[in-house]
């Protein structure tokens, strides 16, 4: 290892473990309303993991809900076709783990936070053989302790932004020598994030384009039916507000009262990411003397007739987009880089997003292209767009029609992946 990467190793080295334990009860307290984060607190630390077990373990990371939702397809496919393999799925928040620990045949936990000792310990414990993290999460400790127990490292449906590319040159011996030279195989979900790979110092006989495992999303037929029968007894058209954060939930509800002034008999269905926005958006529209209804209190669907509905339940977004005409995508009116518009296509949606969606540019490109998605630069375009569309129902309808075939065009990175990872495991 070259001396400047051995020295930035040391510094990371001393700064994670310095940080560890504060970063692990930060987590915990903010998550401190959210009990099952509590009882696994000592998994970011390496500890109270699944008990060793003789025989292959394979493992599954996905950082949060999104990636667990793309991962969820390539991880049903693989236990399937290896039900003697024991899989082992990873995430760092409730509801990433909400999304993969209802997978038939799995275990789960949460990933150790990337420092030595946390990460030695989850390897030694558990042994994988082979580990597949989606999209990009290059941590150094984790490579590293991967190439020290023989487990093969493996991206898949990996994403490189070019901005993240000018980043890792600055260092680049150190990213070489403790990211690139770690890696089994890189697999990637466009030409372009491939070529960036390559120049970071993957070498090119290690990276290959498997495409996106994002529009591979299997259906949830049983809970967006429901929704549609709901959808059935609302008299006007209905707007979805997907995924929002802070300060998003009181942007969606003026920008639903606005609607309102034209459209009378519009509903809204408001489903923010985290609770802390189900809180903001119950505050905002207590104080403004505005009646709705929380997901939680229905004693059954069928009470809900319309007006504003909140979306504070977990693992039921296909029930919400089938109670839908059209979803605003959050995220995308902040600096978070918006949420996957490929969610709300693979049941015939429509989305409309704010003006920052660059963690899903190429799907919104796409799908902006092929008029199933639509761009909002600020609050009077959100508003003129969503009263263009919600005033013509088969223009919507036909959007969504459009969503769901650019989806269709892009599926294959499942089939494509588990071939790869077989000639891996074998």
């Amino acid at each position: 290892m070259h001396c400047n990467s051995f020295l930035m190793l040391c510094t990371y080295r001393l700064l994670t473990s310095a940080a560890v334990l504060p970063v692990a009860c930060y987590l915990a307290w903010h998550r401190r309303r959210d009990p099952p984060y509590g009882r696994r607190f000592w998994q970011l630390l390496g500890l109270n993991l699944p008990p060793f077990r003789k025989g292959k373990c394979v493992i599954f990371h996905a950082a949060s809900m999104g990636e667990a939702n793309a991962l969820k397809p390539l991880i049903n496919a693989f236990v399937k076709a290896h039900p003697e393999v024991r899989t082992v799925v990873t995430t760092l928040t409730t509801t990433g783990d909400g999304v993969l620990s209802k997978i038939e045949g799995i275990e789960s936990c949460y990933a150790p936070l990337d420092q030595f000792f946390a990460v030695r310990r989850f390897f030694k414990r558990l042994h994988p053989c082979l580990m597949l993290t989606v999209d990009t999460e290059l941590w150094p400790e984790k490579m590293l302790a991967a190439k020290k127990y023989g487990c093969q490292n493996i991206l898949v449906s990996a994403r490189m932004q070019e901005k993240n590319v000018k980043a890792y040159l600055k260092h680049q011996n150190a990213v070489r020598a403790l990211i690139c030279s770690n890696l089994t195989k890189v697999m990637c979900a466009s030409k372009e994030d491939a070529e960036r790979f390559c120049k970071i110092g993957v070498p090119s006989e290690k990276v290959f384009v498997t495409g996106n495992l994002k529009y591979d999303l299997k259906k949830d037929s049983e809970r967006f039916n429901l929704g549609r029968e709901v959808r059935k007894t609302l008299q006007g058209a209905v707007l979805g507000a997907i995924s929002t954060h802070a300060t998003e939930e009181t942007l969606i509800i003026k920008t639903y009262l606005e609607l309102l002034k034209e459209n009378p008999s519009l509903s809204l269905i408001l489903v923010p990411r985290h609770k802390e926005g189900v809180t903001l958006a119950c505050d905002f529209l207590e104080s403004k003397k505005l009646r709705y209804q929380k997901k939680s209190e229905l004693l059954k669907l069928s009470d809900f007739k319309g007006g504003i509905l909140i979306g504070d339940t977990m693992g039921e977004i296909a029930l919400y987009f089938g109670m839908i005409d059209l979803a605003f995508m959050g995220g995308s009116f902040v600096n978070i880089g918006g949420h996957n518009p490929l969610e709300p296509a693979c049941y015939g949606i429509a989305s409309v997003t704010g003006p920052d969606f660059h963690n899903f540019k190429n799907e919104f490109s796409g799908l902006i292209n092929a008029k199933a998605a639509f761009v909002a630069k600020d609050t009077e375009e959100l508003k003129k767009i969503c009263n263009e569309l919600l005033n013509a129902p088969d223009k919507t309808a036909d959007a969504g029609e459009k969503a769901l075939k650019f989806l269709h065009n892009g599926r294959g990175a499942v089939a494509k992946t588990l071939s790869a990872v077989e000639e891996l495991i074998s």
